[in-house]
């Protein structure tokens, strides 16, 4: 075992004296050459005594009684069939059932902090988008853009708003839904220069799609914006036919 026990509730397994076998044999190996691990198992050792302690103090049973009678009155007549693991019993089931309660306690709160994180982590996201998208919409320089085509009713059209800084935005609508070996995809056309791809994007059963906040180089002056129809994955530079372009007035 050259990593840690993925499970803390092992150290305290390990002083119950419940791992067997290889499992056993990994885990002392790995506390061997591990101060950390060693460390938890020391803790869990402890924990284990202090339990042991708390636990409910038993009567006696007869059979202990007699023998203790036998040694004060003379020679102690061991009975194998009594040990000290009789007395430690009741302690142990007591510490075995806390452990394993508060064991699938401790999992079930890592798991639920778990999803809280990454649903707040989900929330920051959005709202981190959606602070972008609204100060790109609402910044006085954003460049307005239709797209069209003009070849059916009703005619497929895309919107894009693009800022240079900012980034870009574009909407599209009465989209012809593609093969799944084909994506739209929307190109950048910059003043100088070849175009610039801005992602690809598939369509719902409405012929609506999207692409939101691409990663384009910043400062890049737009002439136009096109959409063309490419293999599934996109392409370098566009080779098929344009089905939307928009040029900057």
């Amino acid at each position: 075992m050259n990593q840690h026990p993925q499970f803390d509730e092992d150290f305290d397994l390990l002083a119950l004296g419940m791992l067997e076998g290889e499992e056993k044999g990994e885990l002392e190996a790995h506390l061997a050459g591990c101060r950390e691990c060693a460390s938890k198992a020391e803790e869990a050792r402890g924990r284990i005594a202090v339990l042991a302690f708390s636990a409910p103090i038993e009567n006696p049973p007869a059979k202990a009684r007699e023998l203790l009678l036998r040694r004060v009155r003379g020679p102690l007549i061991v009975d194998k069939s009594l040990s000290f693991t009789y007395w430690l019993t009741p302690a142990l089931g007591a510490v075995m059932v806390i452990l394993f309660v508060v064991g699938l306690e401790n999992r079930n709160l890592r798991q639920k902090l778990k999803e809280v994180q990454n649903a707040q982590e989900v929330l920051q996201g959005r709202a981190a988008q959606d602070h972008l998208v609204v100060d790109l919409l609402t910044a006085p320089d954003t460049l307005k853009v239709t797209l069209v085509s003009g070849a059916s009713q009703p005619s497929p059209a895309g919107k894009a708003f693009y800022h240079p800084e900012k980034g870009l935005i574009f909407y599209a609508a009465n989209l012809p839904t593609l093969s799944p070996s084909q994506t739209y995809q929307l190109w950048l056309v910059p003043t100088s220069g070849n175009p610039i791809s801005a992602g690809t994007f598939q369509v719902d059963i409405h012929g609506n799609g999207q692409v939101m906040l691409p990663r384009l180089p910043p400062g890049v002056e737009a002439a136009a914006f096109a959409v063309t129809v490419e293999p599934s994955g996109g392409v370098p530079q566009p080779t098929g036919a344009k089905i939307l372009i928009g040029t900057v007035s």
